[in-house]
C-alpha cells in the first residue's frame, strides 16, 4: 500500500512539474488574439518553370548549350548565361558557333537568346520558340 502511495505522489509531482514547464512564467491570459501567421504568395520555384528540350533530349532548365541544327549538329549556342528564367519566357546571352562542311568554325559572340511559348508535353512544360538575336533559327 505504501508503494502505491509513493507511486501516486510521484506521478502527481511529475505531472505538476511538466505543466509548469509548459507555461511561461508570469503568463497573463488575454482575450485578445494576435495573428502571427499571415498568407504570402510563394514565388515560382524552378520546378514550376518550363524546361527546354534540346533536339531529342530530356527537358532542362537553364541549359549552358543549345543545338540550333539538330539534323547536322553543326550550329550551337554555347556559354549561355541566363538573365531570366520565368513561367512564360527565358532570356540570356551566348556565343553561336557554326561549323561548315569543310570544318571551318565561325563564332559570333554575345548574341541574345529568348525562349518563349511554353507548351505542355509528355515530358512536362517546355518552351517551344527560340529566338537568336530576334530571329528564329531553322532547325
Amino acid at each position: 500500500m505504501f508503494a502505491r502511495k509513493c507511486f501516486a505522489t510521484g506521478a502527481v509531482a511529475l505531472t505538476a512539474v511538466a505543466l509548469v514547464a509548459c507555461s511561461p512564467p508570469n503568463q497573463q491570459d488575454s482575450t485578445l488574439k494576435v495573428e502571427t501567421a499571415t498568407g504570402v504568395a510563394r514565388p515560382a520555384t524552378n520546378a514550376d518553370a518550363p524546361g527546354y528540350i534540346d533536339c531529342v533530349s530530356a527537358p532542362v532548365q537553364r541549359p549552358s548549350e543549345i543545338s540550333l541544327q539538330c539534323s547536322q549538329d553543326n550550329d550551337h549556342l554555347v556559354s549561355i548565361e541566363w538573365d531570366k528564367w520565368e513561367e512564360d519566357s527565358a532570356s540570356g546571352w551566348g556565343n553561336r558557333t557554326v561549323t561548315s562542311t569543310d570544318g571551318t568554325t565561325v563564332t559570333d559572340n554575345r548574341l541574345s537568346i529568348e525562349l518563349s511559348d511554353p507548351v505542355e508535353t509528355s515530358q512536362g512544360l517546355v518552351f517551344s520558340t527560340v529566338l537568336v538575336d530576334g530571329q528564329e533559327p531553322a532547325f
